[in-house]
């Protein structure tokens, strides 16, 4: 028995292979791509995100973090490598939530 949801979603891919939406896209007529086979749904999520031009706040959040331990390693002050240093563990602290809250946000 096919599932309701199922039953929308090819019905609206049928009705778009109508309307000629589906044809010249990327990759048509290719073998599917194994690599997008393997995929998880987070992965598709960050694909599509990435190719919308949108970055997932924790990953601009790796970013930062990762351009100011580059900053960490040059500052001989002690003073201000312990300040820098509670920034980047506050905002480590701030990834972590932010990925948590995607992942239950994916998971509903």
């Amino acid at each position: 028995m096919t599932h309701w949801f199922e039953r929308i979603a090819l019905r609206r891919i049928d009705e778009a292979a109508a309307r000629g939406q589906l044809s010249g896209l990327r990759g048509e007529g290719k073998p599917l791509d194994r690599d997008w086979l393997r995929e998880t749904s987070e992965d598709v999520m960050y694909r599509m995100m990435s190719d919308a031009g949108f970055l997932p706040p924790e990953l601009q959040m790796a970013k930062d973090i990762e351009a100011k331990r580059a900053v960490l390693d040059q500052i001989e002050d002690e003073t201000e490598r312990t300040r820098l240093q509670k920034q980047i563990a506050l905002l480590e602290l701030k990834r972590g939530m932010a990925a948590d809250q995607r992942r239950r946000f994916a998971a509903r």
